[in-house]
């Protein structure tokens, strides 16, 4: 299955307590890079996962909402993102056209909180 991801990316935001830029990573959006950028979110129920390939220096987050599509649902721009067997896809394949090998990736996950 192929999705067209409308990614809007990140908002590069001046955070104070590091002194520097960082980019937000907000619900249904992700980023990779192989550049030195840090990268923030914030989490209540959401799902993080932060992916990278130490060897190759390339990584990136995703922020997603649900773990699966729901069946028979239909994807528009943007919206594959924000279901988790979609946004680890569009991530790990964003890592992989960037140099990273999928044999290498190493995965943080944060977030899942039970908020009700």
């Amino acid at each position: 299955m192929s999705f067209e991801i409308a990614n809007s990316g990140p908002e590069k935001i001046w955070d104070r307590h590091l002194d520097t830029h960082v980019l937000r990573i907000l619900p249904g959006q992700f980023h990779a890079s192989e550049k030195d950028v840090v990268l923030t979110t914030v989490l209540g129920s959401c799902v993080t996962a932060c992916i990278r390939d130490p060897d190759r220096g390339v990584g990136g987050m995703n922020h997603f909402l649900l773990p699966t599509m729901p069946n028979g649902a239909s994807i528009t721009a943007g919206g594959a993102a924000r279901y988790g067997n979609h946004a680890m896809r569009l991530l790990i394949d964003r890592i992989v056209q960037l140099g990273g090998h999928a044999d290498r990736l190493e995965v943080k996950v944060f977030g899942g909180g039970r908020i009700v």
